[in-house]
Formats: C-alpha cells, structure tokens, sequence
C-alpha cells in the first residue's frame, strides 16, 4: 500500500470525499427533517478519516494502523445501513448491535495481527464484513416504493455492486492460497479495491443527494396539495381530482356521488372554548371520517369548516347512506375538550353528478342542499 500509485489514488479519493462530506452536510444543516441523512454524513466522514488514516499509514506503526482503519470502514459501512433503514421508515439496528458486531471484527482483526499475522485473511474479512453491510443497505432500499422513487436506483445500483465486489474480493482472497508475506499481490487488490470505490463513492453520494432532493420535493408537492391543519386535500388539489374523476366516471358510464359537509354551529366552539379547541375539533372531525371512508373515496377541506367528499362507483342512495352513518356517527363521538366534551354535529348535502354535467353545477347543488339541511335546523342530510 505504499506505492506511488496507491497513494495517487488515494489522495484523489481523499480530495472527492472531502467535496462530498462537505456537500452532505451542507445539506443536512439545511435540511435537519431529512431522515437518514445525518447518519450518512457521517459515514462520508467516516470514509475521509479512513482515506486520511491510509495516507499516514507509512508514519504509523501496523499495529494501530490496522485497528483504525478497520473501525472506520466498518462504522462507515454500518452507518449507510443505518441512514438507509430510517430513510425507508424501517427501524435502524441499534448502537448494542454496532458494539458487538465491532469488537467481533476488532477482535479477530487483533487476533490476524498480532497473534497470527495473516494480512491476506484480514483484509478478506474487512472486505466481507463491509460488503455484506452494502449489500443490506441496498436489500433495505428494494421496495415497492422504488417503484414511485426512481431516484433509489442510482443508490442501490452503488450499494449492492459495491457490496458484491468487496465480498467476491473477499471470497477470492480466501480461496487463493497467498503467502503471508506477499505483499505485492495484496497491494493490487488493494489497489482494485480502491478504484472501485472510488467510482462507487460518487455514485452513492449522486444517490444520497438525489434522495434528499426526492424528499424534499415530495414534501412541497404534499404542502402544496394538502390542507396544513388537517392534512387532507386543500380545495384545489381536490377540484383537480375531482374534475380528472367526473371525467373518468363519465367515461364508463359510472355513478360519482358528492357529498357536501359543514360543521354546525363551529363559530359557537371558537368563541367558547377558543381556536385551538375549533382546531382539535376540525381534526377530529377528520379523523372520524376518513376512518369510515373507503381508499377510493376522497376528502377535501374547501372552507373554514367546509368539507366535501366524492364517492366513485357510488348512486345517490348509497350515498344517501354513507352521509347518514357519518352524521350519526359524528353526533355520537364528540371532540375531547380541555374542560370536558364538546358535542359536534354535522349537515351534509348529496348529489348524484349527472352525465355530461360540469363539476361546478354539482358543487352548487349539493351545496345548496347543505344549506337546505341547515336551514331544516341542522345535524340532517339533505339530497338534491
């Protein structure tokens, strides 16, 4: 490892992850709710201090050396697995497991060192420890949300062919018989390990930045779309899909039903018990609802306490019967206030959308029929 080549390259790996590192933790003060990347910023800088522990390796007795650089690559490796797990919302292996898995590899690496030198079969089992945790972070990024993040190819592409080159170099290096003391034929695979990981550290970093990005702009596009207080669709997210539904429907000859809700008496709760027991009861309201709602069914809020929902593949009858049940069953359950209960009814309006009819002619409709069941004296359904 002390060939000018190998320190060539190694410098060069040391400038690149140095850009990188300081790139993702750029990013990850910007944007602290990212999750997983802090622990990917670590592990970049885990891999600079390991490149920078390489370099001094000539000033550093063997010893030392070989349990530094052992630690970093592990650490480094294990905090990609980790940063991977958060960022697909599984839960990440704990500090114990870190510790345990540590010292297992310190110790045989120890024991490789000083009581038996075997360079050969150390570095094998570093190579095949880190690539077995490469390996693990790529499996974790392979899910069925890939499917709508196009951005996780890139960083599992980098991860499983990283993993899958360091345990084949692994595997060979224990299945060719090597003399302790060739050196030589260590330093080329050194060298080949080395270059790929040059290649692999860019890819991964593109990867992990492509990744941030991705959840960045999924959470505009979900602040842009939906409601802040109630995280359902805001009134134009949900004229945008009601319109793209009328005409689906339309076009098979389908039922769409639209039902028009309005809390009664909501202005009676904010003067009462304040805005934040009106805010709790706007949630509430939400949750009950959405809970008996099908995953085809869709939710908007387009006023302070004006909710509307369409039913696809749903008459006026049925949906007559869903307004009903959601009535009695908002009546039934009121919102948990800081000074006891507090009762909570709705008004709601049906429609069937006609055939050929616009989106906004529904809308008046059934809105007018909500206020008709206000008018009636509230907590009633009304059908137009």
């Amino acid at each position: 490892m002390n060939s000018p080549t190998f320190q060539i390259l190694m410098l060069l790996t040391v400038i690149l992850v140095v850009i990188m590192t300081v790139v993702l933790f750029a990013v990850q003060q910007a944007n602290r709710e990212i999750p997983g990347l802090r622990a990917w910023a670590y592990s970049y800088l885990c891999g600079l201090l390991l490149c920078v522990s390489f370099l001094l390796r000539p000033h550093v007795p063997e010893g030392p050396a070989v349990i530094v650089s052992q630690v970093l690559l592990f650490t480094s490796a294990w905090l990609n697995l980790v940063a991977t797990q958060i960022y697909t919302g599984r839960r990440p292996w704990t500090r114990t497991c870190f510790g345990w898995a540590l010292l297992i590899v310190l110790g045989l690496a120890s024991y490789l060192t000083w009581q038996q030198p075997e360079p050969r079969l150390r570095l094998a089992l570093i190579l095949g420890a880190g690539g077995t945790l490469m390996l693990l972070s790529a499996l974790a990024m392979l899910s069925a949300e890939i499917r709508r993040q196009p951005e996780r190819y890139l960083f599992t592409l980098a991860c499983g062919t990283h993993g899958l080159a360091l345990l084949a170099t692994s595997l060979s290096l224990l299945l060719i018989q090597t003399h302790p003391t060739d050196l030589e034929r260590l330093d080329f695979v050194a060298q080949f390990v080395l270059i790929e990981s040059i290649v692999v550290l860019v890819m991964r970093a593109f990867g992990v930045v492509m990744l941030a990005n991705a959840h960045i702009t999924a959470e505009l596009r979900h602040f842009a779309e939906r409601d802040p207080l109630t995280s359902i669709y805001n009134r134009r997210s949900f004229m945008t899909l009601l319109d793209k539904s009328v005409n689906l429907m339309q076009r098979m000859n389908s039922p769409l039903s639209l039902l028009g809700l309005d809390l009664d008496h909501f202005k009676r709760i904010n003067d009462t018990w304040g805005h934040g027991s009106g805010d709790q009861a706007l949630r509430h309201f939400v949750q009950l609802t959405t809970e008996h709602l099908r995953n085809e069914d869709v939710i908007g809020r387009v006023g302070g306490e004006e909710f509307v929902i369409f039913l696809p593949n749903t008459g006026l009858e049925a949906a007559a019967c869903v307004a009903e049940r959601l009535r009695a069953l908002i009546e039934s359950q009121p919102v948990a206030g800081p000074h006891g209960p507090i009762a909570l009814t709705v008004s709601i309006g049906v429609t069937l959308i006609a055939k050929g009819e616009t989106q906004e002619a529904a809308l008046q409709r059934v809105d007018e029929a909500m206020y008709r069941a206000k008018a009636k004296g509230r907590n009633r359904v009304e059908l137009a």
